[in-house]
């Protein structure tokens, strides 16, 4: 059920972005997407076959299948993980410095760092597939590192969480609350451009408007830095389960430290991170609404408004014949003489 909620509502938001030219716009929203396709790839390659394999109480493909599902489970992380750091600094200077943000923070910028985060993750992913590391964990039903069995993959495992995970969360969790700060400290500054009368001047009227276009892009601003820290929070809980289980059986080097069904409530907690993502944007963010609605209706022609009807011009029949009705409906003009 998780798996199927996650396919489907991260494939949404994947052909949201492919088809709504204002999601395009935005340029933030190419994290996202790219958040997406890897919450899609653990939703299709790594969820799907540990719940074939909890079903069937053992690995039920071959063994090369389950090095890939342990390097891809380990892919996926990585990426999701250092994805959220690009979101939160892409965040970090929209909030801080908007000017360089603006002429600085380019969609070709943030595509070349994204697929330095995907070359860091394959380098990651592959290491324990080289090694013959991987093996199925029947309790977690996933296919992950024998750590006990193979003392460097003791090490590989511990570089890894310092590298890919710690360093990441601390500079999630700096930057983030630089935003709630920064945000908070300008809302409460923020004056709102009272409402005036119409002016019979066009350009008093333009110059009137533009508050209420500063007011309205601040406004988007704030329900995507919202709705991102609601994402960010949401990976960190979900995530947490996972990691301290993790970090308890390398403390303690004894495999059975942690309870059988912990071990399968982290795992499942791991999946419904990747899961959960397309609902909050949908939930908070009102132009993700708006393209989903605009795809999922039926098209429907515009009618014209009805003052528009009135000034369409009659079809003209020509005259065929001399009939005297028709030559009497045609305009008469009077001689002054």
């Amino acid at each position: 059920m998780v798996s199927l909620a996650g396919t489907c509502g991260n494939a949404l938001v994947i052909v949201l972005y492919m088809t709504c030219a204002k999601l395009q716009a935005t340029v933030s929203n190419l994290l996202v997407v790219s958040l997406a396709i890897t919450d899609l790839t653990t939703c299709l390659l790594v969820m799907m076959p540990s719940a074939w394999a909890l079903l069937a109480d053992r690995w039920p493909l071959t063994a090369w299948t389950c090095d890939l599902h342990c390097a891809v489970n380990y892919l996926c992380i990585i990426v999701s993980m250092m994805t959220m750091a690009l979101i939160s600094g892409e965040r970090f200077l929209a909030v801080t410095q908007p000017a360089i943000h603006r002429n600085r923070m380019t969609r070709q910028l943030l595509a070349r760092l994204e697929a330095l985060v995907c070359v860091e993750g394959v380098v990651f992913a592959a290491v324990p597939i080289v090694f013959r590391w991987v093996r199925y964990d029947k309790w977690e039903a996933v296919c992950a590192i024998d750590w006990f069995t193979y003392s460097e993959a003791l090490i590989y495992v511990l570089v890894a969480f310092v590298v890919c995970f710690s360093l990441p969360a601390v500079f999630i969790l700096i930057t983030n609350t630089t935003i709630i700060c920064v945000s908070y400290v300008s809302s409460r500054a923020r004056v709102l451009p009272h409402s005036l009368p119409a002016q019979e001047n066009g350009r008093r009227r333009a110059k009137d408007e533009r508050p209420e276009k500063r007011a309205n892009r601040s406004s988007l601003h704030h329900v995507i830095v919202r709705s991102m820290l609601v994402v960010i929070i949401a990976f960190f809980v979900f995530l947490t389960p996972f990691s301290v289980t993790k970090l308890i059986k390398m403390w303690t080097m004894d495999e059975d430290s942690v309870p059988g069904p912990v071990n399968l409530m982290a795992t499942l907690c791991q999946y419904v991170a990747s899961a959960i993502n397309p609902f909050i944007y949908f939930l908070l963010r009102r132009d993700y609404r708006a393209a989903a609605w605009r795809l999922l209706r039926p098209q429907e022609q515009p009618r014209p408004h009805a003052f528009q009807r009135q000034l369409q011009v009659p079809e003209v029949v020509p005259y065929d014949s001399c009939d005297m009705m028709q030559l009497n409906a045609l305009p008469q003009f009077q001689d002054n003489k």
